[in-house]
């Protein structure tokens, strides 16, 4: 009877011994990948895939955007100018190319690439060419004359929208003169504020961005 005892706590010491080193080899390769990935002094940690997932779906999100599709507008003389379909160049050649269509005071053509600096009367670089065209325009058509309408939206303070809007007028008839247009072509400019604003002051931005615009009258052509 005793010898069967001694055989079974053999055996039980020798399984024990065998599952702690089992243990102790596992513990052993953990510490080591753990030395060789996130605790190698210096290195530099990876970001987690998610990051990177995110920051290509912002990408994405961005390329698929609509662009404005690009047209060449001829003037005469054969000039081309490079346009937005639909834009301000290509509306207002259309109409000067028609001979029943008329000037007058509630002609106006609204710029669609011409911004400013938030707050301010000053032009965007990229603002330049949709202003150098209009002086090309100005230039082939040289009965044309034209006044320079800035409007606001219904929010802030009347007066001072109503300044905003002058000044900034006033920045895209300086801009048209640099771009050597004829002086004699350009009646004049003036702000109009918020009184022709047709979104309420609480409306969504996208709204009342349709009424933040600088626009062109036609007075003859």
């Amino acid at each position: 009877m005793s010898k069967v005892h001694f055989d079974e706590h053999s055996i039980r010491k020798y399984m024990l011994a065998i599952f702690l080193g089992f243990a102790a080899v596992f513990c052993f390769l953990v510490l080591m990948m753990q030395w060789h990935g996130d605790f190698v002094p210096g290195a530099k940690a990876e970001e987690p895939e998610h990051h990177s997932e995110a920051a290509a779906t912002v990408v994405e999100e961005a390329s698929t955007e609509p662009k404005a599709e690009s047209v060449k507008v001829t003037l005469p003389g054969n000039i081309e100018i490079e346009a937005n379909k639909g834009g301000i160049e290509d509306k207002l050649v259309a109409f000067l190319n028609d001979s029943t269509s008329k000037a007058g005071k509630d002609v106006w053509f609204d710029f669609d690439n011409l911004n400013f600096k938030t707050g301010s009367a000053e032009i965007t670089e990229e603002s330049n060419v949709q202003v150098q065209n209009i002086a090309a325009v100005l230039k082939a058509y040289p009965k044309l004359k034209i006044k320079i309408g800035g409007y606001t939206d219904k929010t802030g303070d009347s007066v001072a929208n109503m300044q905003l809007s002058q000044k900034r007028a006033d920045a895209v008839l300086d801009a048209l003169k640099k771009s050597n247009a004829n002086s004699a072509q350009l009646i004049g400019a003036e702000g109009y504020g918020s009184e022709y604003a047709k979104a309420a002051a609480d409306a969504p931005d996208e709204e009342r961005q349709k009424d933040r615009r600088i626009s062109l009258g036609v007075r003859e052509k």
